[in-house]
């Protein structure tokens, strides 16, 4: 670790402190491999940042995403944070890295292979062996997207279960999500996880960070964070996958100025929901008022697995039963992909055993 003791210009050596101590925090004294690339090799290796090597597909408002090489890697991928944001993100910038230094042996999660300290917007250096691209929902069949719901899944689960204190994602989006060439999802932006010390089941919060349509309620009212936070965040993510739709958003109703209310009538945690989002949380709503119509027609099939994760949904955001660990959601969505099998041999059943193997959810 003696490179962060190296004489560099102020803001790269208070960089350089700051990740140290979110390396030794987060990882209880023991940090993963990460490499240190000076400003130059990242020059180099973009092209300094042409626009030939900008992959425009994956930018965002946030953050501009480079194709690069070098002597020891054919095929780089670089994350540089857009200038006017720096100020932003920067401060958590270190908690990025070094939780994604943790995660980066996941499936589920971009592999990093380290960062640069030396611009004044931060930059971040993942494998790029495979095509990235972003999630667009609506361009997926049903299939995909539900693995798509079990590969973020299992990221969170991840997170809240392999290390000595579980850590919390918190700030769940669409625009988080990528795909690689193989369809596989994987989870970006890990800079606003926060751990939950040994021995309790939540922390609170001093600032509450995310987009809100993810939020659960306890987090907007009182920035309690525990691991039902990224449970919410994923049975709202459920809902978009199933209808293609924004989920529940402030002040935004369906345009039509009639859409239902949530919350405590605290103006700090009112929601106002769409009506077809109204429909969504109703057991007994019809499927093709829900389910978004560029996945085709709805087989008889389609229609159980989609009522399941309907009602899945509804546990993530306590609107039906216990609310299920996120093992437990990585389950449920196995077993939704899984009842294919079931079905090819109940049709000569009435579909009774397909029925048997739902009972739980669309009861």
């Amino acid at each position: 670790m003696g490179w962060w003791r190296k004489k560099k210009p102020q803001p790269n050596f208070e960089r350089g402190a700051m990740l140290l101590e979110d390396l030794i925090g987060c990882c209880d004294g023991k940090s993963n491999p990460i490499k240190f690339f000076s400003a130059d090799q990242i020059r180099e290796s973009t092209d300094n940042f042409s626009e030939s090597n900008h992959v425009f597909e994956l930018s965002n408002g946030y953050y501009n995403w480079y194709s690069g090489k070098n002597e020891n890697h054919l095929m780089l991928l670089i994350r540089k944070t857009v200038d006017k944001f720096y100020a932003y993100i920067d401060r958590n910038f270190c908690r990025d890295v070094a939780i994604s230094s943790m995660v980066s042996g996941h499936k589920n999660s971009m592999k990093l292979i380290g960062c640069c300290l030396e611009f004044e917007s931060p930059v971040m250096v993942y494998n790029g062996v495979k095509k990235h691209y972003k999630l667009e929902i609506r361009e997926e069949p049903w299939k995909r997207r539900i693995k798509i719901a079990e590969d973020i899944d299992i990221a969170l689960a991840y997170l809240h279960n392999v290390f000595p204190r579980p850590f919390v994602y918190r700030i769940m989006s669409l625009e988080k999500i990528l795909l690689d060439e193989d369809g596989v999802a994987k989870l970006s932006d890990f800079a606003f996880c926060v751990s939950i010390p040994k021995g309790e089941t939540f922390v609170k919060v001093d600032k509450v960070e995310g987009k809100r349509c993810y939020m659960d309620y306890e987090y907007v009212r009182n920035g309690v964070v525990s691991e039902e936070t990224d449970v919410f965040a994923i049975g709202m993510l459920m809902q978009t996958l199933l209808t293609g739709k924004k989920v529940l958003s402030e002040g935004d109703g369906d345009g039509d100025g009639n859409g239902d209310t949530v919350g405590d009538g605290d103006d700090d945690s009112m929601y106002v929901i769409p009506n077809w989002q109204s429909k969504f949380m109703k057991e007994r709503s019809k499927m093709d008022e829900i389910a978004d119509p560029m996945m085709g027609e709805i087989s008889e099939e389609k229609l159980y697995q989609m009522k399941a994760l309907q009602a899945l949904s509804q546990r993530c955001i306590r609107l039906r039963g216990k609310v299920p660990t996120m093992v437990e959601v990585a389950k449920e969505l196995k077993k939704i992909q899984r009842s294919r099998l079931f079905f090819s041999f109940s049709l000569g059943d009435s579909g009774l055993k397909m029925q048997s193997e739902f009972a739980e959810y669309i009861s």
